[in-house]
């Protein structure tokens, strides 16, 4: 089930219903895989999910999904270890998670942040 819907997803973006992709319902059923997956498992109904998931969206629309698709690794070896990245206009891939997405999810204390050190 997809943590938002599609005029959630129209009112993010500031279109009508019209103006979202045809495969809008696809797309926020991907985007809230992606959300549990970051948050482990924990995300629920929220505002907060609702915004990531609309933001990871709004950043496939931008440079698109298919980075997320494929994955930034290009290539890579084992012996003398070895890693070759996507790159892009920036120097890199875009990140698997939105960064709107990431500062919802963060401010709703859905993602790991480490281990607080005494």
């Amino acid at each position: 089930m997809a943590y938002a819907t599609e005029q959630d997803l129209a009112d993010y973006l500031g279109v009508s219903l019209a103006d979202l992709p045809d495969d809008a319902e696809r797309l926020l059923e991907r985007a809230s895989e992606d959300i549990d997956y970051y948050t482990l498992g924990r995300a629920t109904q929220s505002e907060a999910t609702k915004l990531a998931t609309c933001a990871q969206i709004e950043m496939w629309l931008e440079v698109g999904e298919e980075a997320d698709i494929r994955g930034a690794l290009q290539s890579f070896s084992i012996g003398r270890w070895s890693a070759t990245y996507a790159s892009s206009g920036n120097g890199g891939g875009p990140p698997a998670l939105a960064p709107r997405a990431r500062r919802h999810l963060l401010l709703a204390g859905l993602l790991y942040r480490g281990v607080a050190m005494r």
